[in-house]
């Protein structure tokens, strides 16, 4: 058996090193690729969510008028007006020089009521509270709704029926899509709050 010199060995440790620093850097590279990758697959789920939640307020809006005169039992021939994607600055308060904002996804106005609604592509119950308190704080940012009769009401195109009980218990009205158009989830005789 021949024997191994010591410059064979070196030459083949050498090859061995060479061959894993190239893995290595071949594994790196991959990581990398997968890394981009990844973040271009969240950035396009975040744009996808934002085109979902604004196509289920498309088709919340233009129902908003008939379920505010069904709920509030106003005549058909009371005009009304729905305003989608409304931002509101609160007059001269700032925290960190950035004015305070609120943001609705949809309003509408008939006579003395108006129906702020809140859609989402999948309702939580942590949402109904924010929802909550910033009706609580709905007449701070508008003062000519001062004397409007405020409903509230959550939707979606399915909600889960813990989320539809518990904001009923809030006095929310709760509307998923049907066929073509929204149904009303809350139970029969439901009497929204007023905020």
């Amino acid at each position: 058996m021949a024997e191994i010199t010591t410059d064979v060995l070196q030459q083949a440790l050498l090859s061995l090193a060479r061959s894993t620093e190239e893995s290595h850097k071949r594994v790196e590279q991959e990581l990398d690729s997968l890394a981009k990758q990844i973040k271009q697959t969240n950035k396009q789920m975040g744009e996808l969510s934002a085109k979902m939640g604004t196509l289920v307020e498309n088709m919340v809006s233009p129902d908003m008028l008939r379920l505010l005169r069904e709920v509030a039992n106003i005549p058909e021939e009371v005009k009304g007006v729905v305003n989608v994607r409304v931002k509101q600055l609160y007059p001269g308060h700032r925290t960190n020089g950035q004015p305070h904002m609120i943001e609705l996804d949809a309003i509408a106005e008939c006579g003395e009521y108006l129906l702020i609604n809140e859609t989402k592509n999948t309702f939580r119950p942590e949402y109904v509270a924010d929802f909550l308190k910033r009706l609580g704080q709905l007449r701070d940012y508008f003062p000519e709704f001062r004397d409007k009769q405020i409903l509230g009401c959550i939707s979606s195109l399915r909600i889960d029926p813990s989320v539809i009980t518990h904001a009923s218990h809030q006095g929310l009205l709760v509307f998923t899509l049907g066929e073509g158009m929204l149904e009303m989830q809350n139970e029969a005789g439901f009497q929204p709050k007023r905020f």
